[in-house]
């Protein structure tokens, strides 16, 4: 096992512990999500817009944000505190990510999910490509033997299962995607879910898998909405416009 290591987090008011591998991609995940703000809304020009949208939201029901590529839990923690009245599904396939994620979510509105995100139920290999903890990637479908799940492999998620078993006290407001090329799949069937989510935030992996069109779902899928498409950094935040007509 990686040794761990501690930092403090400052989160508005609230102070509270957060557990990494020092020296790994880890700190990197630190450095982009709570010092550079990848998933500030404040850099949005519609930023205020969702905000308003949460509130709205909140007023009746709890806005539901979807950490589909959890990793440790930085991304996940940082949603919680922006929007303390939401609550978080953090998905992640990797087991040690995992574990880590599911310290680091103690005590914070953080549902931890063991899978990786999928356009269908299923299982997956998780398969270490040697970008570092940050760059697991899940495989080609996996068979049961003998009526038993490959320990290697993990549970398939989707976001329309998500949004039904939640349906009865949480509405969706925002999805996050970072699943390391996963997204082919995840784009390529069942994407109902995309016209009941306002926010969506995901990283595209073509400049990683070159050669393989990885994007080309997700880019068919989008253009058929009605939505922006806003590029900061590494990520996309797709927006749904009707917002702006309610």
């Amino acid at each position: 096992m990686a040794a761990r290591a501690q930092i403090n987090l400052a989160l508005g008011s609230a102070n509270r512990p957060f557990h990494f591998r020092p020296g790994s991609s880890d700190e990197g995940v630190i450095k982009q999500i709570f010092t550079q703000g990848d998933y500030n809304l404040g850099r949005l020009r519609r930023g205020q817009e969702l905000n308003e949208l949460y509130n709205r939201i909140a007023a009746s029901r709890t806005p539901l944000i979807v950490d589909a590529g959890a990793n440790i839990g930085a991304s996940s923690i940082y949603f919680a505190y922006s929007f303390p009245k939401a609550r978080v599904v953090a998905i992640e396939p990797e087991q040690s990510n995992f574990e880590l994620l599911t310290t680091n979510a103690t005590g914070a509105a953080i549902e931890c999910v063991h899978g990786a995100l999928a356009s269908s139920p299923g299982r997956v290999g998780v398969v270490d490509v040697g970008e570092g903890f940050w760059g697991f990637r899940t495989g080609a479908a996996v068979t049961e033997t003998a009526g038993k799940p490959d320990s290697q492999s993990v549970s398939c998620v989707t976001i329309n299962d998500i949004y039904a078993s939640h349906a009865q006290d949480c509405a969706p407001f925002m999805v996050k995607i970072d699943i390391e090329g996963g997204e082919s799949e995840l784009f390529s069937a069942n994407t109902e879910w995309v016209a009941k989510t306002p926010l969506i935030i995901i990283e595209l992996h073509d400049w990683l898998m070159t050669g393989t069109a990885n994007s080309r779902t997700f880019l068919k899928c989008i253009a058929a909405q009605d939505r922006d498409f806003v590029h900061i950094g590494e990520n996309i935040f797709s927006i749904d416009n009707s917002l702006k007509k309610n």
